[in-house]
This record gives C-alpha cells, sequence and structure tokens, in this order.
C-alpha cells in the first residue's frame, strides 16, 4: 500500500508535500515578479525622478516585495515613490522599508508631523494628484 505522502503527491503535485508556509511563500513569489505599476506612479516618476533614474526607478518598483514576499499594493507603491521626494536614494530606502514594516513607508508618504502628533495629509488609496 503506497504511503500518504505518494497519494497526496499523486493527486495534487509535488507541491502538496510542502509546508503551508512554504507553499504560500511560493506562490507570493509568483505574485511578487508581477506587479503593474500603476499609471500615477507612472507619471510620477517621469515628473520627479531625474530621465536617466526612471527606469531604475520602475524596476525597483517591480521587483519590490513586503515582509512576507507578497507584492505591495498600489497603495504602498504611491506612498513609496511619493516619500522618496525624487531621489533613488531614498526610494531605495522606503523600498527596503517596504520588506520590514510596510506601515513606515505609509507613515512617511501619507503623514506628516506637526507637533507631537502625525497629521494624515494624503490618501494614497486613491491615484496621485497630478500636482504632486
Amino acid at each position: 500500500m503506497p504511503s500518504r505522502a505518494f497519494n497526496r503527491t499523486r493527486l495534487y503535485g509535488p507541491s502538496a508535500r510542502r509546508s503551508p508556509v512554504a507553499a504560500r511563500r511560493l506562490t507570493s513569489s509568483r505574485q511578487a515578479s508581477s506587479i503593474v505599476i500603476p499609471d500615477d506612479v507612472a507619471k510620477f516618476i517621469a515628473r520627479r525622478f531625474k530621465p536617466s533614474d526612471q527606469l531604475e526607478a520602475m524596476s525597483l518598483l517591480q521587483a519590490a516585495t513586503i515582509h512576507d514576499g507578497s507584492s505591495p499594493g498600489s497603495r504602498l507603491l504611491r506612498c513609496a515613490v511619493v516619500a522618496s521626494g525624487g531621489s533613488m536614494a531614498w526610494l531605495r530606502v522606503e523600498i527596503d522599508s517596504l520588506r520590514q514594516d510596510y506601515r513606515d513607508v505609509i507613515v512617511e508618504g501619507e503623514y506628516v508631523p506637526r507637533g507631537r502628533d502625525l497629521v494624515k495629509v494624503r490618501n494614497f488609496n486613491e491615484p496621485i494628484p497630478d500636482d504632486a
């Protein structure tokens, strides 16, 4: 009589023997490679980054991941690119922050400090305005 692992492999393919965590990582890594950059983010990059840096900026955003290995959503991409202020060095910092704790990128992109408080001044669930 064949073992249970053999039956799962036969019925569900080789990934059936992987742990649920490993299977999620595999799925997440596939998702991360298919990031579509929103039009408003591409326009912001064209407006704020030097022409020589624009292709690299797009590549960094397309390769970005969050802490669990999945791809960041549009809001996180908008926050990262706006928080960078058109600087490749700061965009790299924001992309790295996405991997550590994406909430830091949201704070950098949507909030400004006023005294001891953070005040939300932008909502990047919506596209980046053309005047930003």
